[in-house]
């Protein structure tokens, strides 16, 4: 299972979660199996910088990076369309690590 996290930092896990999916700087992508964390890497979000259509940009990103489930504090409403169109789950959580919200996600995944 692949989870991209949107944040505002460039830690690896020790990032914090965004309150934002469209305009976060950067998605922590993680490769989740098992119950541990395989591997991950920090990508740049191209809906940060974007005059407009932040979520879509942000979405194609994920579609492109093959992501089964997205993490953010809110998502847009045209960001959430194009998730459930594309078989995205989409997660609110915010203001943790990205490790403190994969131990939360534990039991949902």
């Amino acid at each position: 299972m692949r989870i991209a996290f949107a944040t505002e930092e460039n830690r690896g896990l020790n990032s914090v979660v965004s309150s934002r999916f469209g305009r976060a700087r950067y998605f922590v992508i993680v490769d989740y199996e098992g119950g541990e964390v395989k591997s991950y890497r920090v990508e740049v979000n191209p809906g940060s910088e974007a005059r407009s259509g932040a979520g879509i940009k942000a979405v194609q990103k994920l579609i492109n990076e093959r992501v089964n489930v997205a993490v953010a504090g809110s998502f847009g409403p045209n960001a959430m369309t194009a998730l459930e169109e594309m078989g995205i789950r989409h997660v609110g959580m915010s203001g943790i690590t990205v490790e403190e919200a994969l131990n939360r996600l534990k039991n949902q995944l």
